[in-house]
């Protein structure tokens, strides 16, 4: 258990000291002085988002650390959605999240199927967390409602809904197709980015999230929110000691 909680300790450590303290300089002598979008009502999140979110959510899936999964919600009384939407609305205005959107745990998961019956080690595992549901809920109406400034460009496949590795190699094919068609010799580098999102650099998105102009208390809320978070590892029914899943580095 500790190995593994060390593991995804070192998963979420600095990449390089140099580059963190890079970002953070940088994000330091925007931050201060950053407005991004002004507010308008037109952010505000409600009652008809709320209950379509909750309502269009998978079932199914693990409970989180409060034992409570996404049918509680579905099978819960009427007005739930009414007083989600209120307090997500006081959210975004405060600028903060409730202590509790930042504890999850975190489930080791076999990378391969080990055909070879080699011995495993921690680095055979990659870890997914598991966040409370009503904090899900939030996360999928900021995306609704906030998308304009989440856009992503066309050629990125990785993380996004609706896209995966089958689209990135479809992609790859057809321009490698055309050009042999012409005649023309490919030539194809591929780059092995090591842990590339879980080394993702909090000072540097919230640099890249200023770029967007989102609006301040979105911003705020987003930065305290990923200072909150702490994890736990759970595997075979035991639970690890807590530990900060805040990237820096």
């Amino acid at each position: 258990m500790e190995l593994f909680k060390e593991y995804f300790i070192e998963a979420c450590s600095p990449l390089t000291n140099k580059g963190n303290a890079s970002l953070e300089d940088c994000y330091n002598r925007t931050r201060p002085t950053y407005c991004g979008t002004p507010w308008s009502d037109d952010m505000l999140l409600d009652v008809e988002l709320v209950d379509s979110v909750i309502r269009c959510s998978s079932r199914g899936k693990a409970a989180g650390l409060d034992s409570l999964n996404v049918e509680h919600l579905q099978y819960s009384h009427p007005a739930l959605p009414l007083l989600l939407s209120k307090l997500f609305n006081l959210m975004l205005r405060f600028g903060c999240v409730p202590d509790g959107f930042g504890l999850s745990y975190t489930v080791a998961l076999p990378k391969t199927n080990n055909t070879a019956n080699k011995p495993l080690s921690v680095n055979d595992f990659r870890g997914i967390s598991i966040s409370p549901v009503i904090s899900k809920i939030f996360e999928k109406c900021i995306l609704d409602r906030f998308a304009v400034f989440f856009e992503s460009h066309d050629s990125q496949f990785g993380f996004k809904k609706g896209m995966g590795c089958s689209h990135a190699v479809y992609s790859v094919k057809a321009v490698v197709d055309f050009y042999t068609n012409q005649g023309t010799t490919v030539n194809l580098c591929a780059l092995d980015l090591k842990k590339a999102f879980d080394k993702m650099n909090h000072f540097g998105l919230y640099i890249k999230l200023m770029g967007r102009m989102i609006p301040n208390c979105l911003l705020s809320l987003i930065e305290h929110w990923f200072n909150i978070c702490v994890t736990c590892v759970r595997f075979g029914g035991y639970l690890s000691g807590f530990f900060s899943a805040e990237m820096r580095g």
